[in-house]
């Protein structure tokens, strides 16, 4: 073993797809990712129009497996378009939502992020960068409120 070697440094990746709408689509986007040796944080679908679908995966890898990752899924017969940026790219961005059920809680005044609530206290709504949406989904967790949770949004401008 090389001693010299820098450690293998390992990031969060999101990939945004653009697939078409039919059965074993997703099994093959999972496939690359997981004959990878990697497992998925996270999948959505979403915005199925025309036949295809927005699908949105995301996983850890080093920069060179993301972009391996992104190669594949690209040449995949179901995918018309590929994006892959690390989470913290400005323009990975979620939405947020935080059942309070009548416990007091506002986001933390250091992140980023849009958010309402109704007057009486009915969920918090948010928008933000991944990281910004995830620091407030903690400060909900930590403040003992269980319902939070988020939704990767996909960039506006893929396909």
């Amino acid at each position: 073993m090389n001693q010299n070697a820098a450690p293998l440094q390992l990031g969060r990746y999101v990939a945004y797809v653009r697939a078409q709408d039919r059965p074993g689509s997703l099994t093959a986007l999972a496939e690359v990712v997981s004959s990878r040796g990697l497992s998925m944080d996270s999948l959505a679908t979403g915005d199925v129009r025309d036949g295809t679908a927005v699908v949105i995966l995301s996983f850890t890898a080093s920069e060179r497996l993301a972009r391996l990752v992104e190669r594949t899924l690209n040449r995949l017969a179901v995918a018309s378009s590929v994006t892959v940026l690390p989470a913290d790219d400005p323009a990975v961005r979620a939405s947020g939502v935080v059942e309070t059920h009548g416990l007091p809680f506002q986001p933390p005044a250091d992140a980023v992020v849009t958010w309402s609530r109704d007057p009486d206290a009915q969920p918090l709504l948010l928008i933000g960068q991944l990281l910004e949406v995830e620091k407030v989904m903690r400060a909900a967790r930590t403040a003992g409120i269980a319902a939070a949770s988020y939704a990767l949004l996909p960039p506006p401008q893929h396909p």
